[in-house]
């Protein structure tokens, strides 16, 4: 390939950027004004890129702006088609690939999401954007050029990240992990959980506080690489049948009818046409400490989080009333490596030996249950599903994910009470999943709900 021509507009008036990451390089870049230059949030993408440990083959990124996260890619053995809906970056992009000798891995085309004819090439097995997350203008106003605007800001009614999702679901392969610089704090139109909402796993592999805005690197897969789970028309208990799945790979199960369902302390769990049993087998490494308990707790928060209900500790999903809408059961034994998680929800409201229960209806809306157990899958393969150089879950990550959902539900005016001890304030969560309180100065852990009751603003 000739040396681009950089006689234009593009590269007039430019200023030399040096971009240094860690274990990657250093790169000096020719980066117009018009083209938005590689910064903090740059780095937190490369990071990520750094950190993925899986086989180079065919990856996209686009907004590829300076260039630089494309040279990166193709310096770790990636051939990138990157693209930029400014006619400027691309030419930044084409000179920066040439001048430190990657084009021959890298293409560099005006484009992008939202664009006519725009496709994902469908070898690609990796995805990689920092999404404009500047807030939509409001009708009428701009604050940039309209180049600038165009790239660097995102649009409402779920962002441009479900736009991108939806060009994924329609061109991308089972086995593509797409990598998202998304801000979180505050949240922007593009949120990772409208991903998981439409059954992908997502996972953070790292983010950086800048100023008043938290960003961070967003992993997202199909779990299983695509593979479903083991569907049953019947049976007794998926935990039961949990028991048979192989000891390998992203392990679930799940039934249109459960005849004998199980729930906390071996009480029955009564299933319904509609509703959700099924059970995940995790496989969690001894060296890493992790309590049946925690995990337990953990995955509570994570379905509330994306079903919209509460946590009622230690394993119970409630809706804002306080009235129990599913469980979830943690088991293993001493002749397994594995620890088995059943979840059972159900699909609506009804009464049950007596007590009025509720049902994701109340919380999610009106969903079909292939739907609701597509969330529940992608909810715990991101914190559990073992993908090459993401991070796994540790005691701290999963202490966290579960206070959070705990502490959701007590700052809406949830508080436990003992008989014989009286209210309770609880402020932790042990490493086994005990629920830390303190009553009259006194700390002291409790380990089992029994004798334990939640009161709910509702009741009074």
């Amino acid at each position: 390939m000739k040396n681009p021509d950089t006689s234009n507009d593009s590269i007039i008036n430019s200023r030399i950027v040096e971009f240094k990451v860690e274990g990657g390089g250093a790169w000096e870049l020719i980066v117009p004004k018009t083209v938005y230059p590689p910064r903090e949030d740059t780095k937190v993408l490369a990071e990520a890129i750094l950190s993925l440990d899986i086989e180079a083959s065919t990856a996209v990124e686009i907004g590829c702006g300076s260039g630089v996260l494309s040279i990166l890619l193709a310096e770790l053995g990636w051939d990138v088609f990157a693209f930029d809906v400014n006619p400027y970056a691309v030419a930044t992009s084409i000179s920066n690939v040439y001048e430190h000798g990657q084009s021959e891995r890298v293409s560099v085309t005006e484009g992008g999401v939202g664009e006519p004819g725009w496709e994902i090439p469908s070898e690609a097995k990796l995805l990689v954007w920092n999404l404009p997350y500047l807030e939509p203008p409001d009708i009428g106003t701009m604050r940039l050029e309209p180049i600038e605007e165009a790239s660097m800001t995102d649009i409402p009614d779920g962002g441009w990240s479900a736009e991108l999702m939806s060009h994924v679901e329609s061109s991308g392969g089972d086995d593509l992990i797409v990598l998202l610089l998304m801000r979180s704090d505050p949240r922007s139109p593009s949120d990772k959980r409208d991903w998981v909402r439409n059954g992908w796993s997502c996972r953070v592999i790292n983010s950086l506080r800048m100023g008043e805005e938290r960003v961070e690197s967003v992993a997202f897969w199909k779990p299983g690489g695509g593979v479903g789970a083991v569907t049953l028309d019947e049976c007794d208990s998926t935990m039961t049948e949990a028991e048979s799945l192989p000891n390998r790979g992203w392990q679930r199960i799940s039934t249109k009818s459960q005849r004998r369902g199980r729930g906390r302390g071996g009480s029955s769990w009564q299933f319904e046409e509609g509703d959700v049993a099924a059970t995940w087998k995790l496989f969690i490494e001894d060296e890493s400490k992790i309590h049946h308990g925690l995990v337990q707790t953990s995955v509570g928060s994570a379905i509330a989080e994306y079903i919209g209900c509460r946590t009622k500790w230690p394993n119970d999903l409630v809706d804002k009333n306080g009235q129990k809408l599913g469980g979830i059961i943690a088991e293993s034994s001493s002749n397994e490596s594995t620890i088995r998680i059943g979840v059972g929800i159900n699909s609506a409201p009804r009464i049950v030996s007596g007590k009025e229960v509720s049902g994701w209806s109340e919380t999610l809306g009106e969903h079909s249950a292939e739907d609701v157990f597509r969330i529940l899958d992608a909810s715990m393969s991101g914190m559990f599903e073992e993908i090459p150089g993401l991070p796994k879950p540790d005691v701290e990550f999963l202490l966290q994910q579960s206070w959070k959902g705990i502490s959701s539900h007590l700052s809406e005016g949830a508080y436990p009470h003992s008989p014989g001890t009286g209210n309770m304030r609880p402020v932790g969560l042990g490493e086994d999943g005990g629920l830390i309180v303190e009553n009259a100065g006194e700390v002291s852990v409790m380990t089992d709900l029994d004798g334990l009751v939640w009161h709910f603003p509702s009741d009074s």
